[in-house]
């Protein structure tokens, strides 16, 4: 049986709060009636929280590789995936467009469309992507075998050549236009959608994910080696794409962007997965109690992503009809704490249920603190 990743666990959590920091924060920032320096502060924020998708993509490529790097059975692989993946895909996406509905922006119209592009509410996009890459899995592990026993020199060339050609596609992401044209003359909505999510756009990361897993150990003793350099690389990629954020605000300011806004952008999101994988690998050291509660939790984090904006836009009806805040910085912190609190203990409640798994994801049950003590006295 192989060694459980400990540090997943808490990047996973730490995935999942920049998720709701880029919806809470991103979302108030610079909205009309918000004071300049409230944007300011909520836009630094939001730029923090950017990495949420490359750290959740990284992750599900070391995962995928970590547990899959043996002779695969792809028959239970794709089985597991449905079950544990796109079933609870599908029933939140439909509980996401109900809960929408109530606000007037969606509609069970085209329900098929909405599942394979992620147009359910405006975060399951990530959905329409990641269930693709899944699909190409068996591709990606092909080419490692066949990269592997190559010397480091060889590998280091092909990652620098493969991300050169990222920064380019980046640049030029409008093809995808172009091949809905090719392909539908006149492509829906939803049909454009889901070509603009492929995974081909998303494609560094999981590369980086696959180089980081098929050395890990060689990675580890790395990460600690330039843990201090990859800080001071890490600080100024992080205010260079804040100004680059906040200078359209700015007349006169707005930051060009070109293939240097785009390589730099690249370089933000690469050290930005070192650095907070360095962040969980820290925490994750000790049996904490801050390491035990994050483990648990994380259980809940996939689900906690599919569910977190009906959250979030309950407690945002409820503290905007009952409190009366005026700082938008003010609104958005509450609600940031409150969507992640309320959120992950929603899931562990819903994890008692019966065949929770395929609403969640996982066969983790939560224990009721009194259900725990139980247990002790009666074993004591």
């Amino acid at each position: 049986m192989k060694q459980h990743i400990r540090e997943i666990d808490v990047l996973r959590v730490i995935g999942f709060i920049f998720v709701v920091a880029q919806h809470v924060f991103g979302g108030f920032a610079w909205r009309e009636g918000a004071s300049f320096s409230d944007s300011l502060v909520l836009s630094f924020f939001y730029v923090l929280a950017k990495p949420a998708v490359p750290i959740f993509v990284t992750i599900a490529a070391m995962m995928m590789i970590y547990t899959h790097a043996e002779p695969v059975n792809w028959v239970q692989f794709y089985k597991k995936r449905l079950l544990y993946i796109v079933i609870p895909y599908v029933i939140w996406t439909v509980f996401n467009i109900w809960d929408a509905k109530q606000y007037g922006i969606a509609s069970f119209s085209d329900l098929p469309g909405q599942l394979l592009a992620g147009t359910g509410r405006y975060h399951l996009w990530y959905m329409s992507m990641m269930i693709r890459s899944y699909l190409y899995f068996p591709l990606i592990l092909f080419l490692m075998k066949k990269i592997s026993p190559r010397g480091r020199f060889f590998k280091a060339g092909l990652l620098l050549s493969f991300s050169l050609f990222y920064v380019i596609l980046l640049k030029n992401n409008n093809l995808t236009e172009w091949v809905g044209q090719l392909l539908f003359v006149q492509p829906t909505d939803n049909e454009q959608k889901f070509l603009a999510r492929t995974p081909l756009l998303w494609s560094i990361y999981i590369v980086i994910g696959v180089y980081l897993i098929s050395g890990y150990s060689q990675f580890k003793a790395w990460l600690n080696r330039y843990r201090k350099q990859i800080l001071l690389a890490y600080i100024p990629l992080l205010f260079y794409n804040y100004y680059a954020e906040i200078s359209t605000h700015i007349p006169g300011h707005a930051v060009s962007t070109g293939y240097l806004y785009n390589l730099l952008f690249v370089l933000f999101m690469v050290c930005s997965i070192l650095v907070f994988y360095d962040l969980a690998y820290q925490v994750s050291r000790k049996e904490s109690k801050l390491y035990l509660k994050l483990k648990e939790v994380s259980n809940y984090s996939f689900a906690a992503y599919l569910a977190h904006v009906i959250v979030l836009q309950a407690v945002y009806k409820y503290i905007t009809q009952f409190f009366s805040l005026e700082s938008f910085l003010v609104t958005g912190v509450i609600l940031f704490i409150l969507t992640i609190v309320i959120t992950f203990k929603l899931m562990e409640l819903l994890s008692l249920l019966p065949f929770s798994e395929y609403l969640l994801g996982t066969k983790k049950k939560y224990q009721i603190k009194w259900i725990r003590k139980k247990e002790h006295t009666l074993s004591a």
